[in-house]
This record gives structure tokens, sequence and C-alpha cells, in this order.
């Protein structure tokens, strides 16, 4: 719960001064009701691994998302986990020094009309 507040509050941040911090544009889909990085996303995390690992001082939030379709007690436990799969990949498999990246579960994104697209992972630079 701590850091879905942390994130509402650097979310705040951003709409205040967007000066501080800005979003990557990158997303890392999932397949709905997954916490499992897809084979097809793992380029993805890699290109976001070089950028990350290019700025190894610089503070990155990771939100986890997911569509409107999943059942409202599972949305919290879905978020969180999606991000903490993306941060533990970013270490374990690219070999990402993780001090400055947060995970956080956000929770229902309605970004996109298309559920599949809300089932996601964005990525944000302080």
């Amino acid at each position: 719960m701590m850091k879905k507040i942390l994130f509402i509050l650097v979310m705040m941040t951003i709409c205040i001064n967007a000066n501080s911090q800005t979003s990557l544009n990158q997303i890392v889909l999932f397949q709905k009701d997954s916490v499992n990085v897809p084979e097809f996303q793992i380029a993805q995390v890699g290109l976001l691994a070089d950028y990350f690992k290019a700025h190894p001082k610089e503070m990155f939030f990771i939100g986890g998302f997911t569509s409107e379709n999943t059942p409202p007690e599972r949305v919290d436990s879905i978020c969180e986990q999606r991000a903490q799969a993306v941060r533990k990949m970013l270490m374990e498999k690219f070999g990402v020094d993780c001090t400055y990246i947060i995970a956080i579960g956000v929770g229902v994104s309605r970004k996109s009309p298309e559920p599949e697209f809300n089932e996601k992972v964005e990525f944000f630079k302080k």
C-alpha cells in the first residue's frame, strides 16, 4: 500500500512539474492475468536494460497496470507482481543495478480502448 501511495505522489509530481519526471514512453505488455514477462517482450526489457545501464545514478519507476477486465480483488496483486517481475528480470537476466529503480503496482489502466494494451508496465524517469 505504501508503494502505491508513493507512486501516486510521484505521478502527482509529474503533473505539477513536468520537467522533473517524464515517461520513457516504453511499455512491456503482459498476457491477461499473467505476471510473467512473455517471451515476445524479453527483447523490449533488454533494450530498457541498456538504457538503465547508461543512466546508473538516475531514479526510475516501473508502474504495473492491468485492464478493467481484471477482477477487483486481483488488481493490486497482479499490478505489483508485474512491476516486480520486470525489475527482477532487469537485475537477473540483464545485470542492471536496480538500486534506483522502484517497482510499484499502480492499478487499472484505461489509456487504450483495447484491454490487452492495458495489461502492462510503464517506465518513468525522475
